[in-house]
């Protein structure tokens, strides 16, 4: 899984679409996951319009998929959560917890690398109007994130970041106490996230992506060839081309790493306690959800 819920567009949409539900309540963790399938397919359903005889396949793969991932990696993520449950009630450090970052990021391709072939089918069965309707829905993603990133004034930008960065600490440590909260807005105000760059880099993934279906749709590749294209594809996705954007992200990261290990270890014993349960909760979650051995 992504610490960064970055913009994976249509592939790596079941990616995140994953990421959410296994990080909200815990009935509507076992309730959408369940309906993993559905929800990914409507989800690139509305990028693409497709058609009855893309459909049937394409619910057949993330069948497949779904199945896959609850065999082999809800186990995994279980052990995770348990770990990082163990940990919950001591201090950390930025160094441990962007270490703790990393343990997901293989997990994230191993989806990726296991999704490869049924988006390559995908891919190839495109037609030019639905690469047309594509182009027009990222366009309109694009549109959002400008308004969501770069509307208002500098300081009206900081304090929506602020909010929800608030918001989503207390999912995990419930109510922070003003000093945690002016920590985390000072925190905001005092990174060197940069929209400028990250539109850049959206713009890029944007142009990559319909580029590529559309040499995957049109040119008549063999089937290794497609796959070899939809996995170049991802990589660039998971790790820009762009030196300087990627210099950038580990800035963040480390940045983030030293918010998050801040408000830890600023947190209460109650909060630790809440963050342990959220936590067993979602192990819990996770454990329920995997396939019983025959």
């Amino acid at each position: 899984m992504s610490c960064k819920s970055k913009s994976l567009r249509i592939i790596g949409g079941l990616l995140a679409a994953a990421l959410a539900l296994v990080l909200t309540a815990c009935s509507v963790v076992r309730l959408g996951y369940s309906q993993l399938p559905d929800l990914a397919y409507w989800w690139i359903d509305s990028y693409l319009d497709l058609n009855d005889a893309q459909s049937a396949p394409l619910r057949g793969d993330l069948s497949r998929l779904y199945d896959w991932h609850r065999q082999t990696e809800l186990p995994l993520l279980a052990n995770a959560l348990a770990s990082l449950q163990a940990q919950a009630s001591q201090d950390t450090s930025p160094q441990r917890l962007c270490q703790r970052i990393e343990v997901f990021k293989p997990r994230l391709q191993a989806i990726l690398n296991q999704a490869i072939p049924g988006f390559s089918a995908l891919a190839e069965r495109l037609r030019p109007e639905q690469l047309d309707h594509l182009q027009h829905q990222l366009e309109k993603r694009q549109q959002d994130w400008r308004k969501e990133w770069q509307t208002g004034t500098r300081a009206e930008q900081l304090e929506r970041r602020s909010e929800r960065l608030i918001e989503r600490s207390e999912r995990f440590y419930g109510r922070l106490d003003p000093a945690q909260r002016a920590q985390l807005g000072a925190s905001v105000k005092a990174s060197r996230f940069d929209p400028a760059l990250a539109e850049a880099e959206m713009l890029r993934r944007h142009q990559d992506l319909l580029q590529t279906l559309k040499t995957v749709a049109q040119s008549g590749l063999s089937a290794p060839r497609i796959n070899a294209d939809i996995e170049q594809l991802l990589g660039r996705m998971m790790n820009s081309p762009n030196p300087a954007y990627r210099a950038h992200m580990d800035t963040v990261q480390q940045e983030n790493c030293q918010t998050f290990a801040s408000l830890h270890n600023s947190s209460t014993a109650a909060q630790r306690q809440k963050l342990a349960l959220t936590l067993a909760g979602f192990e819990a979650d996770a454990r329920a959800l995997i396939p019983a051995k025959p």
